[in-house]
């Protein structure tokens, strides 16, 4: 028993990876509402951004951004252009990109 105690901080960083990388892959979601886009995980609002300020939405990438995704894949992406902030590109991935673009421009956000 006492050779397994040794093990436990082992055991304990693969629980918390294993943790982080569930969360990033398979529990992060993106939603529009009638005032922000936000980025949840398992339903918590991690990072939200106000549509308002949102000057323009493309399927694009680009180098310089503030990353929000959980894929490797330049066909889910969603570039959206803000109007403030340190960093004016904000890039996440959706499942469904064009849907996701297609209630963007129900709010009013300009689509490229």
């Amino acid at each position: 028993m006492e050779v397994f105690l040794h093990l436990l901080p082992l055991l304990g960083s693969f629980v918390i990876t294993g943790f982080i990388l569930h969360a990033i892959f398979l529990g992060m979601t993106f939603t529009v509402d009638e005032a922000f886009v936000r980025v949840r995980f398992y339903g918590w609002t991690a990072r939200k951004v106000a549509v308002a300020d949102i000057e323009w939405a493309a399927q694009d990438w680009v180098f310089w951004n503030e990353h929000w995704t959980n894929t490797m894949n330049p066909k889910r992406m969603v570039l959206l252009r803000r109007r403030t902030g340190w960093f004016k590109n904000f890039l996440i991935s959706p499942p469904s990109p064009s849907e996701f673009l297609r209630e963007l421009a129900a709010r009013g956000v300009t689509v490229r």
